[in-house]
């Protein structure tokens, strides 16, 4: 048993959980409302080689019973997936307005590619 890769799976698949989760619990009782991209944050992010990318945070605004939010996405894209002044889906929970998401990159993909890299590292970790 290697403990390594062991606690490296740990982590993994944690995290991808925690992400599944996060994913299911905000929709379960998210309103859907359309909203409008205002603009974009471009910052340049280090992935695990050290290699620099843009990526891109969108702001969006959208309306509920004649209140107005801006919301800073915590979500980022390696482009800009939905033109500046398109409309698109937001998800938001009545009451915390504050803390919307955009559909479009609200899902459940990034908790089970960690989940699927935790295999490995549980095989590794285990067996060799």
């Amino acid at each position: 048993m290697n403990i390594i890769p062991l606690f490296g799976g740990v982590i993994f698949s944690a995290l991808g959980i925690y992400v599944c989760y996060d994913y299911r619990r905000f929709n379960k009782n998210a309103l859907k409302i359309k909203g409008r991209v205002l603009r974009y944050e471009e910052y340049i992010a280090k992935d695990t080689d050290n290699i620099k990318r843009k990526a891109y945070r969108p702001f969006f605004e959208f309306t509920v019973n004649g209140s107005t939010y801006v919301v800073k996405s915590k979500t980022s894209f390696h482009s800009k997936i939905i033109p500046v002044g398109h409309y698109a889906d937001v998800l938001y929970h009545k009451g915390d307005e504050e803390n919307a998401r955009l559909a479009e990159g609200n899902g459940a993909g990034l908790g089970i590619l960690f989940i699927a890299l935790s295999l490995p590292a549980y095989y590794f970790g285990l067996f060799h």
